[in-house]
């Protein structure tokens, strides 16, 4: 029995890679009825594309990430450093297909109804539209149990706004998949956002160390104050001290009673 030891000979050549990071500060404003809260996001979008031949034959793959993480704001709740969302596509040339997301479109709780999806979307959407417009778009699906009331509307609006359709499983806007026939040539890359300003300069950068060094004046501010009355708390308690040891006993009592209820005072004072 014979063996064949030929050797198959496969032929990759890489020819390019291709990594670009971007990052960006948008300002997102909430208006209500009484106040405006402002919050500001950082933004980073990562870029990855390669270039190969397998073959001979050319190839090729491209990915996006678009990350939000919460800077700074006035609402409460919310601390510097929370991730916010992450989003991404990814390009298959061998497929001739382009994904919209990496397997999550989410944004969190506290920063839902302002555009914030809109915006990181937008990116992706505008992405994807480089590329051939005949290619196909992964199905999106999209499960019921996401559908509540106002997430249905704003999950839902947010992808036809983009020129997804769907086909639904069951009642039309709960659950079901994007058709897969859908075209790069028919997305739509939906820009409104009327709440969100960009800040190519990093403006908001100054506003954030500027309110910083503010806070840091009154904490240090406060420390002094509360130094300076709980020294007033202890010489008034001594005084009264003093005062007592001349008196009778009923004088005592009351002069403990005052120091007591001097004390109180000084503490609300310091915590209003």
């Amino acid at each position: 029995m014979e063996r064949d030891d030929t050797a198959v000979e496969v032929n990759v050549n890489f020819t390019s890679e291709d990594i670009n990071n971007n990052i960006e500060i948008i300002e997102v404003k909430y208006q209500t009825t009484y106040s405006e809260d402002t919050h500001y996001l950082l933004i980073e979008t990562k870029l990855k594309s390669s270039n190969w031949s397998l073959q001979g034959i050319p190839n090729s793959s491209s990915r996006i990430t678009v990350r939000a993480t919460y800077l700074y704001g006035s609402r409460g709740g919310v601390r510097s450093g929370q991730f916010i969302s992450e989003m991404g596509g990814e390009l298959n040339y061998s497929q001739k297909s382009v994904k919209l997301t990496n397997g999550s479109v989410m944004i969190d709780g506290s920063m839902r109804g302002l555009h914030v999806g809109t915006y990181l979307f937008h990116k992706i959407v505008s992405w994807a539209k480089q590329f051939d417009p005949a290619f196909t778009v992964v199905p999106i699906s999209v499960i019921s149990g996401d559908a509540d009331r106002e997430n249905k509307d704003r999950r839902n609006k947010l992808y036809t706004n983009s020129g997804i359709r769907f086909i639904w499983d069951g009642a039309e806007g709960m659950g079901g998949q994007s058709d897969p026939t859908l075209k790069i040539s028919e997305l739509i890359p939906y820009a409104n956002w009327p709440n969100i300003t960009r800040n190519h300069g990093l403006s908001a950068l100054d506003n954030i160390w500027r309110d910083f060094s503010t806070l840091k004046e009154k904490s240090r501010g406060l420390r002094a104050s509360k130094r300076y009355y709980r020294r007033e708390y202890e010489t008034i308690r001594a005084r009264l001290r003093a005062i007592a040891g001349f008196l009778n006993f009923p004088g005592y009592i009351f002069c403990i009673l005052l120091g007591l209820a001097i004390g109180r005072a000084l503490g609300w004072y310091q915590g209003s």
